[in-house]
C-alpha cells in the first residue's frame, strides 16, 4: 500500500473525479457509494471489481482473434448481467 503522506489525498483525487465532466458517472456514483462505506472493506470490493472487469476485457480483445470476426464485442450473457 502506497504511503500516504497528506490524509486528505484521497478527498482531493475523489473531488477531482466527481468534478470531472469527463469522467462516467458509473465511476462518479460508485465512487460516492464507496466512500459511504467501511473504507477497507470497499478498497477490497474495488480490487475483486478491477481483476474481474480486466479479465473481461482481455477475454473481449481476445475473441476476435479466436473467431476470425471482427466488430462488436460479445454480448454478455443475461445470466452474467447484474440490474441496478
Amino acid at each position: 500500500m502506497p504511503r500516504v503522506t497528506d490524509p486528505n489525498i484521497w478527498f482531493q483525487s475523489a473531488r477531482k473525479v466527481t468534478e470531472d465532466p469527463a469522467a462516467s458517472d458509473w465511476l462518479k456514483n460508485a465512487l460516492l457509494d464507496a466512500i459511504n462505506r467501511d473504507p477497507v472493506d470497499a478498497a477490497g470490493d474495488a480490487e475483486v471489481l478491477c481483476r474481474i472487469l480486466k479479465l473481461r476485457a482481455a477475454a473481449v480483445q481476445k475473441a476476435p482473434e479466436r473467431s476470425g470476426t471482427t466488430g462488436k464485442p460479445p454480448r454478455t450473457p443475461a445470466s452474467a448481467r447484474v440490474d441496478s
